[in-house]
């Protein structure tokens, strides 16, 4: 069972990262993508050429959400689709040179706001920030999906 302290924290840490996304949210530029796509492209362009099964996997999102973020993904100019090049039945989605562009945070309204914002700290709460969220973000993906308990 958690401590009450942790589970206080938890819920601090929710509340704000609620807020901060949808601060986020507000500072992004008309027809900007949204994070889920953000994140889907992003494993695009570090990943190299996937499936989209393989990136509905990675991203730990079901098949539909994955196929209705690659079709904005499309539509946007950001992923193209190619023949696979092991099984003529299958294509493997490619991230474009815009869709690279963007993940470089050149283009990204949200990357320029928070680039500011972390200008305003000083550079031990930058790393430790960094460094903290790289640290739950590592917890929380190893975790089975639907895995809301703190342990047995």
């Amino acid at each position: 069972m958690n401590e009450p302290a942790t589970v206080t924290a938890a819920a601090e840490l929710n509340l704000r990262l609620g807020r901060l996304s949808r601060l986020l949210r507000r500072s992004a530029a008309p027809g900007e993508l949204s994070p889920g796509a953000t994140s889907a492209l992003a494993t695009l362009v570090r990943g190299g050429r996937l499936r989209q099964g393989e990136l509905a996997a990675r991203e730990q999102v079901a098949p539909p959400t994955m196929s209705r973020i690659v079709a904005s993904l499309e539509l946007g100019g950001h992923v193209v689709r190619e023949a696979d090049p092991g099984d003529g039945r299958a294509t493997l989605l490619v991230a474009t040179p815009a869709g690279r562009e963007l993940v470089t945070g050149v283009t990204s309204a949200r990357v320029r706001e928070l680039d500011a914002a972390l200008a305003g700290l000083d550079p031990g709460q930058r790393r430790g920030l960094l460094d903290g969220l790289a640290a739950l973000e590592a917890v929380l993906s190893t975790r089975p999906a639907g895995d809301q308990a703190g342990g047995p």
